[in-house]
């Protein structure tokens, strides 16, 4: 389980929790030059700020109290590949199909097709993309969740705190 403390800043009905998350989510490279910033995509920060969303909860909390915050680490890895790998395989197969297809034709030049080829694919892997963020939004095993109040002694002991 990924960790970061966050603050309440509403209560819905239901369980549905409102949390700011604290700026410094991910591991301790999201903000230096040379981190890739991986844990501030996923889980939706930006350098200088936090990030507002919806969490479950079973707890009872008010506006203003500290929380933990996690992500299950197998909602993270796919979440990350869904990133990163998808839209850079589907510009690569976009690119490679296209230049199959300019041999297979015969046409002495077809870098200009294979180029909008790559960028489609990659189109493509950002359009499947979405709905996988939907998919994984409605999955609940998947989805940040709140786990406690910041300071409790209850703390999973098989957690990793970022």
């Amino acid at each position: 389980m990924i960790e970061t403390e966050a603050v309440v800043t509403g209560v819905g009905a239901g369980g549905a929790v409102e949390v700011q998350s604290a700026a410094a989510a991910g591991c301790g490279q999201c903000s230096t030059a040379g981190g890739c910033g991986g844990g501030r995509t996923i889980l939706g920060t930006r350098p200088g700020g936090g990030c507002r969303m919806q969490v479950d909860s079973d707890l009872v909390v008010q506006p203003g109290e500290r929380v933990v915050i996690g992500l299950p680490e197998g909602g993270y890895l796919r979440a990350s590949l869904a990133l990163y790998l998808v839209p850079l395989v589907g510009m690569f197969v976009g690119a490679g199909l296209a230049e199959w297809l300019v041999a297979q034709l015969g046409l002495a030049s077809g870098d200009v097709l294979i180029l909008i080829a790559g960028f489609g694919g990659l189109g493509a892997g950002f359009w499947w993309q979405r709905g996988f963020n939907r998919r994984m939004a409605a999955g609940p095993r998947l989805r940040v969740r709140l786990l406690r109040r910041a300071g409790s002694e209850d703390a999973d002991p098989g957690g990793q705190t970022v």
